[in-house]
């Protein structure tokens, strides 16, 4: 059996408009898990990372008709969710012989659409590492019949047939198990924060930078977030592992660990740290943090061990908005742990906001903004808000009709609405998939770029970012987007 991997393209300027020059271009990790597990179980494996190439779909389907693979595997996204419905209804007309396989958040929570109108054989809900390797073993041994696979949607000629009720999630239960992603399977040059970005990091030497996982899951769970799992992680030598297997194999001298919580558990932090200080490993490094786990001890070890970046979602500067999204903190706790860090350190300091939450005002959006400009941050994302599939908030807000999927009545599907599914929708001509009942989309648009001129256009502050940034480097995109933030509209 051959398998074919693939990363669609998206529509990202469609979908974030001026907002995608801060895009960057990441390793697709979630596939090269998968392709790592079905490479070390022997079969033969490619990855076609469309996204970071541009591809076309007809260019897709000239790979796809020059690697000739059994199975097709794909990960959908919103940002991607209308080019896949596209993408795998050409391959359907050129290559109907081929399976179709679909994972991640998208795919799961539209899994009955994506089957019901012929574009995929199975979708798999939750983490598909292991999950994608069952399917390929039952399709090649000629059978069509996945009943057995749990957490798996799937086509059996006539109808949908779900073998969890609910498409309860599957999880991998001991992530130490797996194989470290198959980076070798696509170009690891074409990667890279770019010049402009929403990390504080911005590479200047000759080492690469690059993205991993030490943990899955969540022990928070935020209404707008989808990622309400139980927390695994990797072994602390596991991770330092894999730190200097990227130093080694790819000349990496910056890695920002994606884990929607790297912090979560202190203990292990502290000996992944005094780890990578016992092997006297030079690395910078960054990760999502929490206010309410982090400690001194924590900061101190962090710092020491090469970290330079902490990333903390605050959202909001309105306690009542926070307990409404069930953040479970306190302005207080914020402000006294975002102080400590900068005052027990010289690690850097982002905070996300989010804009256009259930119940906010426009005078609630603007305490948040002072809020921000209050904290000793050192860079702050301003972002509206979208109930995105798969979490608490977008069921909540579809069974009360102020979402719109989509999906219509009659079965059919327009893929134009997932387009507005987008966090930045200030920079493009979409208007927001949500609007709170106290506020306009035109004010939730305004505000988004009002937010993000207000933090910056502070003279320390502005500074500051110039300084970040190699102007030599590339000034054409550098002007474009100073003029898109903060001088149009």
């Amino acid at each position: 059996m051959k398998i074919l991997l693939i990363n669609p393209p998206d529509t990202t300027e469609e979908v974030l408009g001026k907002a995608h020059v801060f895009v960057s271009e990441l390793d697709p990790l979630g596939l090269l898990y998968i392709a790592a597990v079905v490479e070390e179980n022997g079969y033969d494996v490619e990855v076609l990372d469309a996204y970071i190439n541009q591809l076309s779909i007809s260019e897709i389907l000239k790979e796809i008709a020059d690697r000739k693979p059994d199975i097709i595997g794909i990960t959908v996204l919103t940002a991607n969710g209308a080019a896949t419905y596209q993408i795998c209804k050409a391959i359907r007309e050129n290559h109907g012989e081929m399976k179709i396989v679909l994972g991640n958040h998208h795919a799961s929570a539209f899994s009955k659409v994506y089957l019901e109108h012929n574009c995929a054989d199975a979708v798999i809900h939750g983490e598909a590492d292991y999950v994608f390797l069952e399917i390929v073993q039952r399709y090649e041994k000629g059978t069509n019949d996945l009943a057995e696979i749990q957490g798996v949607s799937w086509w059996d000629g006539d109808k949908v047939i779900d073998n969890t009720p609910g498409n309860i999630p599957v999880l991998v239960e001991d992530v130490s198990s797996l194989p470290m992603p198959a980076r070798h399977l696509v170009d690891s040059s074409r990667y890279s924060i770019g010049s402009l970005n929403n990390f504080i990091y911005v590479n200047r030497g000759d080492k690469e930078v690059r993205q991993m996982f030490t943990s899955r899951g969540c022990v928070y769970k935020c209404s707008f977030c989808a990622v309400r799992k139980l927390f695994r992680y990797n072994t602390p030598m596991r991770v330092v592992d894999e730190i200097e297997h990227l130093i080694d194999n790819y000349n990496v001298g910056y890695i920002f660990i994606m884990d929607s919580l790297f912090i979560s558990n202190k203990k292990r932090v502290i000996e992944i740290c005094k780890e990578i200080i016992k092997r006297k490993i030079d690395i910078k490094w960054g990760c999502e943090s929490h206010v309410k786990i982090l400690n001194e001890e924590l900061v101190y070890w962090m710092e020491k061990a090469g970290c330079y970046e902490m990333h903390f979602g605050i959202e909001s500067g309105v306690q009542r908005i926070l307990k409404s999204i069930e953040k479970r903190t306190t302005l207080d706790i914020i402000r006294n742990t975002i102080e400590m860090v900068k005052r027990k350190s010289n690690i850097k300091v982002a905070g996300l906001f989010m804009i256009g939450l259930p119940g906010e005002t426009v005078e609630d959006v603007e305490t948040t903004i002072e809020f921000a400009k209050s904290l000793p941050i050192d860079f702050a994302q301003f972002s509206t808000t979208v109930p995105y599939p798969g979490s608490p908030l977008f069921d909540q807000l579809v069974a009360q009709g102020k979402v719109d999927t989509g999906v219509r009545e009659d079965g059919s599907l327009d893929i134009e609405v997932w387009k507005r599914y987008s966090a930045h929708t200030g920079f493009s001509d979409n208007e927001p998939i949500y609007v709170p009942d106290t506020m306009t989309a035109e004010q939730v648009k305004a505000l988004e770029k009002k937010a993000l001129r207000s933090f910056y256009l502070r003279p320390h502050i502005f500074i500051q970012q110039l300084r970040r940034f190699n102007l030599k480097q590339n000034p054409f995109m550098m002007a474009k987007a100073f003029k898109s933030v903060f001088m149009e509209g």
